[in-house]
């Protein structure tokens, strides 16, 4: 007797029964997620607390609409079909994880990526991990749509339609897009660097990378937003990369000097060979070049070792100086413009003195 009450309470109440068993489900979850949550904080990129949310968040929704169907199942009238929400429950708890995981496997890499000895910089990293973010975006929005009874065919194919009148429409926004991925391929410049594009007011180091502008830092310290197609129409000069700088001066000598010429030629290009800031390695050139106007004229050619343009200065200044007290020593002078004037009185008409 005793059974048959036990089964016949059993047959009758099973959606209660079955509604308890999801209730503690759910609170256990929730409980679940409250000590990862906790945890979290000491390791937030651990692959466990990364995806504990959207896990949950499936755990917790799929219960709750399966509570709802169980008890709309028992009132006269009521159609609850929890099926296709709980697909898409399970369609954004999986692609919410992806975009997680992408964005804890992007903050992974604080430094240049290297794969078979080819480096790949942090800004070609996050350019991969943007499209990633797209990617998982799109194809998770269509997943739902046709888990919900959309035709994604016919969007798809009105989308064709729709990305050309766009394509036409923003021309110039596609321009700077397409540019931004040419930068990201290509990469003549990366983050940190110092470019400038000559002919334009272009000129700082570059803080960021995006897909239609690239932003700038002044040495002023103004931001400058660029967009990205004025690279792809204009030169790009990046001195970051340069493996020397160059020091090319012409000085002069006083005409009444030139006998001395050859002896501060020659001691110019010794102190050049021995200077520790120059590059041996590289060609070094001090050599007599013209007659100007007001003086002998010869020019200093080398390259620094160091391409900072601080340090490259100071090793300047110190040739320069070098330069000028060799020409003090052998007792030359430098020349300035001066100007001599021969007067013939009799062109005048007065008497030869």
């Amino acid at each position: 007797m005793n059974l048959d009450f036990a089964g016949e309470f059993a047959l009758r109440y099973s959606w209660l029964l079955e509604s308890v068993f999801y209730v503690a489900a759910i609170f256990a979850a929730l409980a679940l997620w409250r000590v990862l949550r906790r945890r979290r904080s000491a390791n937030p990129d651990n692959p466990v607390y990364v995806i504990n949310a959207p896990v949950i968040f499936a755990v917790v929704g799929c219960g709750a609409l399966q509570i709802l169907e169980t008890a709309a199942a028992e009132i006269p009238k009521i159609v609850f079909e929890a099926d296709k929400l709980q697909t898409l429950v399970l369609i954004v708890s999986v692609f919410w994880m992806l975009l997680r995981l992408a964005a804890a496997a992007e903050k992974s890499f604080d430094r240049p990526l290297k794969i078979n000895d080819a480096t790949i910089d942090r800004s070609a990293v996050q350019a991969a991990f943007r499209v990633s973010r797209y990617a998982i975006i799109i194809v998770a929005a269509l997943t739902a749509m046709d888990s919900l009874g959309f035709s994604i065919s016919g969007l798809l194919a009105f989308g064709g339609i729709g990305g050309a009148i766009v394509a036409f429409a923003a021309q110039k926004t596609l321009s700077n897009f397409f540019s931004g991925m040419i930068i990201f391929t290509e990469r003549p410049f990366s983050i940190g660097d110092w470019i400038r594009c000559p002919g334009t007011e272009v000129e700082g180091v570059v803080e960021n990378i995006g897909w239609r502008t690239t932003q700038l830092r002044t040495f002023d310290h103004r931001p400058l937003y660029v967009p990205n197609a004025l690279f792809s129409d204009n030169i790009i000069e990046n001195p970051q990369r340069m493996t020397n700088r160059r020091i090319y001066e012409t000085m002069g000598l006083r005409y009444e000097d030139i006998g001395k010429m050859a002896a501060v030629l020659a001691d110019s290009r010794a102190m050049l060979r021995a200077h520790p800031g120059i590059d041996q390695s590289q060609i070094q050139m001090v050599n007599f070049d013209n007659y100007g106007e007001s003086s002998l004229n010869f020019f200093v050619y080398a390259m620094t070792r160091t391409t900072k343009w601080a340090e490259f200065h100071e090793i300047k200044e110190d040739v320069l100086l070098q330069i000028a007290a060799i020409a003090q020593k052998h007792g030359a002078e430098f020349a300035f413009p001066t100007r001599t004037v021969h007067y013939r009185p009799e062109a005048d008409g007065a008497p030869p003195q």
